[in-house]
């Protein structure tokens, strides 16, 4: 769906009214960010590891709905992990070509189509070849833990304070 000037500010209005808060993340503080109800100053081109920063205080406070990630994303499905293979970093398929994760209640891999199953999150696991693979949610965390990321890392470089990057991380996850 292509979204208008119009249809944002019309969805920006609603969800005000329900008594959202609108953060705004841009370098200027014009148009919808004049609105906002908390504009951040970011540095040009730095927004992206702002996120990467607010996504880090989720996994540190462990603020993440593993729940929601199981049931609606690909958190769980397994990556090959094997650098002189052509597939290494692409998912792991069954016979049928569905992607694979593994299945704490049978500890077997399994296909993640599946309903049934209660799949892992974490771990590393052997393939029917031998090769290894690891849940994508294990690749996230392992990235955004990485020293790169916490507040005090970014706040130079994106402008934004570490404090108001945990506190929009604590509001986030207070609202999710």
């Amino acid at each position: 769906r292509r979204f208008t000037k119009k249809s944002i500010k019309r969805i920006t209005g609603r969800i005000v009214k329900r008594g959202a808060k609108v953060v705004s993340i841009n370098p200027v503080r014009t148009g919808y960010n004049a609105i906002a109800d908390e504009w951040l100053g970011v540095k040009p081109g730095t927004d992206g590891l702002l996120v990467g920063a607010l996504i880090h205080e989720l996994f540190r406070t462990n603020q993440v709905d593993l729940d929601y990630l199981v049931r609606y994303t690909n958190a769980p499905w397994l990556v090959i992990q094997d650098k002189n293979a052509k597939d290494d970093g692409l998912f792991a398929r069954d016979a049928d070509g569905k992607p694979l994760c593994f299945d704490k209640k049978t500890n077997a891999l399994v296909s993640s189509a599946r309903v049934d199953i209660a799949p892992a999150l974490v771990g590393e696991f052997t393939l029917a070849d031998g090769r290894r693979a690891v849940p994508v949610f294990r690749l996230i965390a392992e990235r955004y833990l990485s020293p790169e990321y916490p507040p005090d890392s970014v706040t130079v470089e994106t402008g934004v304070p570490a404090d108001t990057i945990r506190r929009i991380s604590a509001e986030i996850a207070e609202v999710a």
